[in-house]
């Protein structure tokens, strides 16, 4: 197995157990917790800004729901994958399932940067859903206020 193999090997079975831990370590694991399957998440960050790329095929545009919690700085992603049918009805047995329907929720917790939340952008193609999150130079923390007076 080349090096890069094993890296990128570790790097998955590393990054399910930061998952598994974060799981348990806020309650239940999603699988008793009823919610049916989360979508894989790459988090890129560029100079100017994040680039979050979630991987949701077979997902309507319409059956996303993507959202800014400025008390966590996390991006949230929802949806809903519906199952269709391609078989011709003679199907004789299932053999193995891989992918998961019915609704999904992710929460993603960005870096301590601060960020534009006016102007993240998102489009969806190929089965990725693409957001853009503008970085800002500086958290805005104080503000200066005219005094009137009589």
């Amino acid at each position: 197995m080349a090096r890069r193999e094993v890296d990128e090997f570790f790097w998955q079975v590393g990054s399910e157990l930061h998952r598994i831990s974060e799981e348990l370590a806020n309650g239940r694991p999603k699988v008793a917790s009823g919610r049916a399957w989360e979508p894989r998440i790459d988090l890129i960050e560029e100079e100017r800004r994040f680039l979050l790329k979630a991987e949701i095929a077979g997902v309507r545009g319409d059956e996303i729901q993507l959202l800014y919690l400025p008390e966590r700085h996390s991006i949230l992603l929802r949806g809903h994958r519906d199952e269709e049918d391609y078989s011709d009805g003679t199907r004789t047995g299932i053999h193995q399932l891989e992918v998961f329907y019915g609704e999904f929720q992710r929460e993603v917790r960005l870096p301590g940067t601060p960020i534009d939340p006016s102007n993240i952008r998102a489009q969806y193609r190929n089965g990725f859903l693409l957001v853009m999150i503008p970085k800002m130079d500086r958290y805005i923390l104080t503000r200066t206020v005219t005094i009137k007076s009589d």
